[in-house]
C-alpha cells in the first residue's frame, strides 16, 4: 500500500488538475493543490498556510507565516527557504504563478516540520491520497463522521490545538513515512557518532555546455573534473565514502549539486574551482576558500556575481545576466540576517582546518573570505567553494594542468576534510 501511495503521490500526468491531502501524524489538515513541474510535485504553499490555520504576509516577492516569533519565508524565484531560522533547500525555486505560491512536496514537509518544531508544536507532516480537483470539497466532509464525541470536541478546536493531539494509533505505521522529521533529527547525528563512513560530495564545477574559466589554452572544467575524480580516490583510500556531482564532462544546475549532497547526507561538501582575472592582471595568482555568508570583501562579491551567473544556464544575453545578478542580490537579503547560522560557523571551521593544511602543504594561500556563492546556499552540512588557482596566470594555469600540482591540492584538501570530520565527531 505504501508503494501504491508513492506511485500515486509522485508519478501522475503532469496535466491532471489535483488535490493532495495534508496530515499531521494522524490528523488531516487538508487538501491542497498539487502539480507536476516535469519529474517534481509541487504543491500550494499558500493552501498549505491556510490548511494549517495561518495567516500569511505576502507580497510579489515573499510569503512570510509568524508564529510566536518564529518565522517561516519563501522567496518568488529562489530555492531557499528558511524556517525558524535553519535554511532548507528547494529541489526547484519557489513561484508564484496561476495564483498560487508552489513548492516542492518533500521540501515543504521539512520546512513546516522545522517551523512547527521550533513553535513547540507536533510535526509529524506527510501527504496522503491524491485527487482529481472536481473531488477537492470531499476530504472536508469526510472528516465530518465522528464515532467518538472526545474526538469530535478535539476537531471543533483551534488549529493550534489540534497539531498537539496524540495521533490515533491506526495512523502508527504510516509515522514511520516522516522522512522530514528524520531528516532534521540525523542531520547532526553521523557528525556525532556513527558506525557509517563519512560521507564527503566533491562537486566539479561547471561542465559540459558551461566551460567556465579558459584562458593560456586550459579550461576550468577540465581542471574542475580532474581534481574531483583525484580527491575522490584519495579519499576514498583514507576511509571515506566520497561521492561526485558528476564523474564525465556534463553540465548541472547549480541547485542539483548541494541538492544532491543534502540527498546523500553528506558530512562535508566542497565545489573545486579555477579563478581568473581581466586583462592586465595576468600576474595575479593564488589559491583561495569561500564560505557562503556576506561578502568579506569587494573581490569576493565581485567573483561571486561572475560563479553566480551560470545561473541563467550561460546565456550571456544582458536581459539574463541582469536576472541572475538580482537573483545574488536576493541571496544577501536572505543572508542579511543570517550571520549566526549554525552551517556558517562550521563551514568556518571546515576553512580554518582546510587553509592551515594549504599552508603547511606549501600551497599559495591568497585569501580565505565568504560570499554568496549560490553553489552552497542550501547546504545541510559544512560547504566551503575552492578556488585553485587562476588561470589567467600563466605559469599557474600551466601547473594546474599537471596531475602532480593537483594532487599535491588534492591531498592537502583531503588531510583538512578528514581533519575536520574527526575532530567534529569527537566533540
Amino acid at each position: 500500500m505504501a508503494a501504491l501511495s508513492a506511485l500515486l503521490l509522485f508519478a501522475l500526468p503532469a496535466f491532471a488538475e489535483e488535490r493532495i491531502e495534508l496530515w499531521n501524524g494522524g490528523i488531516k489538515k487538508g487538501a491542497v493543490s498539487t502539480r507536476m513541474n516535469g519529474t517534481i510535485r509541487e504543491m500550494a504553499i499558500d493552501e498549505v498556510v491556510s490548511a494549517l490555520g495561518f495567516a500569511p504576509k505576502k507580497d510579489g516577492t515573499s510569503l512570510i507565516v509568524t508564529m510566536d516569533g518564529k518565522k517561516i519565508e519563501f522567496w518568488n524565484g529562489s530555492n531557499i527557504v528558511r524556517a525558524a531560522g535553519t535554511i532548507i533547500s528547494f529541489s526547484t525555486p519557489v513561484v508564484t504563478q496561476d495564483g498560487h505560491w508552489w513548492g516542492e512536496g518533500r521540501g515543504l514537509l521539512s520546512a513546516f516540520g522545522q517551523f512547527y518544531k521550533a513553535i513547540g508544536q507536533k510535526a509529524d507532516f506527510r501527504w496522503g491520497a491524491v485527487s482529481a480537483a472536481a473531488a477537492a470539497p470531499a476530504p472536508k466532509k469526510q472528516a465530518q463522521p465522528k464515532p467518538k464525541p472526545a474526538e469530535q470536541t478535539k476537531k471543533a478546536e483551534p488549529a493550534k490545538k489540534t497539531q498537539t493531539e496524540p495521533a490515533p494509533q491506526k495512523a502508527g505505521p504510516k509515522q514511520e513515512a516522516k522522512a522530514p522529521a528524520q531528516t532534521q533529527t540525523q542531520a547532526p547525528a553521523p557528525k556525532v557518532k556513527s558506525n557509517r563512513k563519512p560521507i564527503v560530495v566533491i562537486d566539479a564545477g561547471h561542465g559540459g555546455h558551461d566551460p567556465g574559466a579558459s584562458a593560456n589554452k586550459v579550461r576550468e572544467k577540465d581542471v574542475n573534473l580532474k581534481a574531483a575524480v583525484q580527491l575522490g580516490k584519495i579519499l576514498k583510500e583514507r576511509g571515506v565514502d566520497a561521492r561526485l556531482t558528476r564523474s564525465t564532462d556534463v553540465y548541472l544546475k547549480l541547485a542539483e549539486r548541494t541538492a544532491f549532497a543534502n540527498k546523500n547526507n553528506a558530512d562535508v561538501f566542497i565545489s573545486l574551482h579555477c579563478n581568473s582575472m581581466p586583462k592586465g592582471h595576468s600576474k595575479v595568482a593564488g589559491f583561495e576558500i569561500y564560505i557562503m555568508a556576506l561578502p568579506s570583501d569587494k573581490d569576493a562579491m565581485n567573483l561571486a556575481i561572475v560563479e553566480n551567473r551560470e545561473i541563467s544556464g550561460d546565456a550571456h544575453s544582458a536581459a539574463e545576466i541582469q536576472k541572475a545578478d538580482k537573483k545574488t542580490q536576493l541571496l544577501l537579503k536572505i543572508l542579511g540576517d543570517m550571520q549566526q547560522n549554525n552551517k556558517i560557523g562550521e563551514s568556518t571551521a571546515l576553512t580554518e582546518v582546510l587553509n592551515a593544511r594549504a599552508k603547511k602543504s606549501g600551497l599559495p594561500m591568497r585569501k580565505v573570505a565568504q560570499a554568496p556563492f549560490f553553489v552552497l546556499r542550501g547546504a545541510a552540512m559544512p560547504a566551503v567553494l575552492v578556488e585553485m588557482g587562476y588561470l589567467t596566470n600563466a605559469a599557474e594555469a600551466q601547473r594546474l594542468n599537471t596531475a602532480a600540482y593537483r594532487d599535491k591540492i588534492c591531498r592537502s584538501l583531503a588531510d583538512g576534510i578528514i581533519e575536520y570530520i574527526e575532530t567534529h565527531r569527537a566533540q
